[in-house]
């Protein structure tokens, strides 16, 4: 005699046995990421994509390369425990854009939602949908086609630095932290009977069936961004500021020019990054944004201080006098500097990153003290040697210049 629950799962094995559907899952290192499609041969598509909350997205595509591929993107919604299905269509290595064309809908029934599910110890994003216009889409492999026995897909997964929290279809995502490639049988999964192709449920999202992994998930991440952040910061935060220090205790224009010339060599990589950073993502590519216009000014300015206060040493050794451009030179770096260092705290906000402006900001702050710290003890310091003694004209050669560099005053009182 055969129990309820027994006859409960011979049923539900036997719904799974009789429907069209292909189902890939695969084991990521926060939890299972499912993928499991039905099809009607009319173009209707059903899908069912859970993956791990923890995950500040993830998505599923057509095609085994983001060029030409149809994308589902999934990530949590402005509602608590809520989620956000995000068709978008993809042109290559850069962030996929939200397209109205794909016409896909979440869609509830018996025994599946939509929304952010709790299991013992993980959040998982639960979306179920339907889609019916995908197979008209895409291009190259790309192209859902529902007689291929091998099609092929994509994967991935965002960083777990936060969640997105968007109702937004064209919500902003961060670069995938991993990615991967599967195949289905769509000759498997798609049924000429449209009134039974549905979302596949129950036994049909435990194992993978009818599809299969071409590997391991391969790691990613944002390189490029922590890179212009990290260069961007020696530069204005380290390099500049040192070149002023090393001025004021070598008493050297040829060592403060070399180190300045260090950091506007830093600061173009640093903006030349940034340029190529703004092509990957949706909201950066029109080069529009206070962080990107004020940036670009600011090389302008920096190319300029430089040669600033170049030309101002060349004209003072050849008249041994001050020049406007020393004074020019004078304010003009300490504004850039400053400029600089501010506009890294609209960075991270640009890039969706705020948290780290803590850091940022703790890490500026030690710096500029000691700067500071060191800045006015030399000048304490050059007060102190030089009470009770005459002040130097403008144009005499101060005692201590043994090295014979021509620092007379107004020479190296620049940064």
């Amino acid at each position: 005699m055969y129990r309820p629950f027994d006859l409960l799962l011979a049923s539900a094995f036997a719904a799974v046995t009789n429907a069209a559907f292909s189902t890939f899952v695969y084991p990521a290192d926060k939890g299972n990421l499912t993928f499991a499609l039905s099809a009607a041969s009319t173009g209707d598509v059903y899908v069912h994509l859970s993956a791990p909350a923890a995950y500040q997205w993830v998505g599923v595509g057509t095609g085994s390369e983001m060029s030409g591929s149809v994308m589902w993107i999934v990530y949590a919604g402005s509602d608590k425990g809520g989620i956000t299905l995000s068709p978008r269509l993809s042109e290559g290595h850069v962030e996929p854009s939200f397209s109205d064309q794909i016409n896909c809908a979440l869609v509830n029934g018996e025994g599946y939602h939509n929304s952010i599910d709790r299991t013992v110890s993980t959040r998982y994003y639960s979306a179920n949908f339907h889609c019916t216009n995908v197979t008209t889409l895409g291009h190259g492999d790309g192209k859902l086609n529902l007689g291929n026995a091998k099609q092929p897909f994509l994967y991935a997964w965002g960083p777990t630095d936060g969640a997105i929290s968007s109702a937004s279809n064209n919500a902003g995502i961060k670069r995938h932290d991993s990615y991967g490639t599967f195949w289905m049988d769509m000759t498997k999964a798609t049924t000429s009977n449209s009134a039974v192709a549905a979302v596949p449920t129950g036994a049909a999202l435990l194992s993978t069936t009818n599809a299969g992994a071409d590997g391991k998930a391969e790691n990613d991440g944002d390189k490029v961004g922590p890179a212009h952040a990290a260069i961007m910061l020696a530069a204005f935060a380290i390099i500049f500021p040192l070149g002023a220090v090393l001025l004021r205790f070598l008493e050297s224009v040829k060592i403060h020019g070399i180190v300045q010339a260090i950091g506007v060599f830093a600061a173009i990589v640093g903006v030349g990054m940034g340029v190529y950073l703004s092509t990957l993502y949706n909201h950066s590519k029109d080069v529009s944004s206070g962080h990107q216009v004020f940036g670009l000014i600011l090389l302008v300015l920096l190319l300029c201080q430089w040669a600033i206060g170049f030309y101002h040493h060349l004209r003072f050794r050849k008249y041994k006098k001050p020049t406007i451009y020393g004074r020019i030179h004078l304010f003009l770096g300490p504004a850039i500097v400053l400029g600089g260092i501010i506009n890294g705290f609209t960075g991270f906000n640009f890039s969706g990153d705020s948290h780290n402006n803590v850091y940022y900001g703790i890490a500026v702050a030690i710096i500029l003290v000691i700067v500071f710290t060191l800045l006015g003890w030399k000048k304490w310091s050059k007060r102190r040697q030089q009470k009770g003694t005459q002040m130097m004209d403008d144009n005499e050669e101060p005692e201590h210049d043994h090295l014979g560099l021509n620092l007379l005053r107004g020479s190296h009182n620049v940064l």
